[in-house]
């Protein structure tokens, strides 16, 4: 009987030896299937603990401050919590040190419950339960355990000095604000009583955005601020109706064909309520948070009636408001600037670079439509616009979290 075939896979006869080359494609085989079950075990287990910190909540009140949380790994971890005591309550985390924080649930009012989402690297952390009576509980620290993650965010929290400075500083430069709008209203008024519309046209478009660059004030203002810059929405009359005054009843006149004796009403009022203004101002109070606060909401309210044209009577300037409510912003940024330099300067860079590009498509986009109307803007270009707004927005909204101080009957 013949040999059998030595090229053969052993039927009948001998077993072909295994070379070199194929030894090596089984063991990189190999390693790769064991790199994809490790890999598999850990997102397991990631996905476990997360789903732990998901599957009860932890509870604020008498039984303490989110007694019973565990340990957790590192990467994305999410809190449920309950407010149970009978006043709102403000909840952080600490590191060890209780010098960073890494994520907040701001004013959880009694019975109400939300979810603290973050991520955590390795460490040991603590969470913060401030009461608006200003009785602050800590829970028992906790160990977050694994290697290195990305999406950390952390900062200093600020305190009640610290606002305190803010709004010093941002009222000084309000003031200043204010007397620059009172000479150009005073400008306004005398437009229109030499008969001069286009002239008054240009002085009311000045004076309007003096007023926009003031920001965050709008809140301190009370009812100065209907009065100088409200609008006719839901008045009974619109834009007819007796209580319709400020630069938007100005606006509708000077660009509507409004008489002579209508436009120096209006224009004469507004020039004594902006004056009026100046004289209450000093004795107007801003809250501790209004000014973290706005920086986010001057822009957001330009989003809401500006880029609409919700608010536009006529003078299809929205562009030239939307330039000043940038100035607006930065100037509320320049005073909360020396708490965010300490506290966050990450976040501090990531606004003043968003603002500034904004700032440079504003001016790009005024300069090609060779006008100030929103209404101008090609498709393309004004969903470029709406979502640059928008993107400084995000930017801008972790601002009022983490610059928010809890006020309570010792600093309210």
């Amino acid at each position: 009987m013949g040999e059998t075939d030595s090229g053969a896979a052993g039927i009948g006869g001998r077993v072909a030896p295994i070379g070199p080359r194929v030894v090596a494609v089984i063991i990189i085989v190999a390693l790769l299937v064991l790199i994809v079950v490790v890999t598999r075990t850990a997102s397991s287990r990631r996905e476990a603990g997360a789903r732990l910190s998901d599957s009860h909540s932890l509870n604020v009140g008498a039984s303490g401050c989110a007694r019973g949380i565990g340990s957790a790994p590192a990467g994305r971890v999410s809190y449920p919590i309950v407010n149970q005591s009978s006043t709102p309550q403000e909840i952080t985390i600490y590191d060890q040190q209780h010098r960073y924080a890494y994520g907040a649930i701001e004013m959880l009012a009694p019975g109400a419950s939300r979810t603290l989402v973050t991520v955590l690297p390795a460490g040991s952390y603590s969470l913060a339960c401030e009461g608006d009576d200003g009785i602050v509980g800590y829970s028992d620290p906790f160990t977050v355990r694994g290697g290195p993650v990305e999406g950390v965010h952390r900062w200093i929290p600020a305190d009640y000095g610290d606002l305190a400075n803010a709004v010093s500083r941002y009222r000084r430069s309000v003031s200043h604000g204010l007397r620059t709008l009172a000479a150009d209203t005073d400008r306004l008024l005398r437009a229109v009583q030499d008969h001069d519309r286009q002239l008054a046209r240009t002085r009311w478009l000045v004076a309007h955005l003096d007023y926009q660059r003031l920001g965050a004030a709008y809140d301190t203002f009370g009812d100065d601020a209907d009065k100088i810059d409200g609008r006719p929405d839901g008045l009974p009359d619109g834009v007819d109706d007796a209580g319709f005054s400020g630069f938007h009843r100005v606006e509708y006149l000077l660009w509507h064909g409004g008489s002579a004796a209508e436009v120096l009403t209006a224009t004469r009022r507004l020039d004594d309520d902006v004056h009026g203004l100046v004289v209450d101002f000093p004795h107007q109070i801003t809250q501790p948070n209004d000014v973290a606060l706005r920086t986010h909401e001057v822009l957001e309210n330009t989003m809401q009636f500006v880029l609409t044209g919700a608010d536009d009577q006529g003078s299809n300037s929205g562009l030239a408001t939307l330039a000043a409510d940038i100035d607006g912003t930065r100037m509320t940024l320049s005073a909360l600037r020396p708490v965010l330099r300490r506290n966050d300067p990450t976040l501090l860079a990531a606004v003043t670079r968003s603002l500034d590009e904004l700032d440079a498509l504003v001016t790009r986009a005024r300069s090609a439509a060779h006008t100030d109307a929103v209404g101008a803007l090609s498709g393309t270009a004004r969903e470029r616009l709406n979502g640059a707004v928008g993107d400084t927005l995000e930017t801008l909204a972790p601002i009022p979290t983490e610059l928010e101080i809890l006020t309570t009957q010792d600093n309210g």
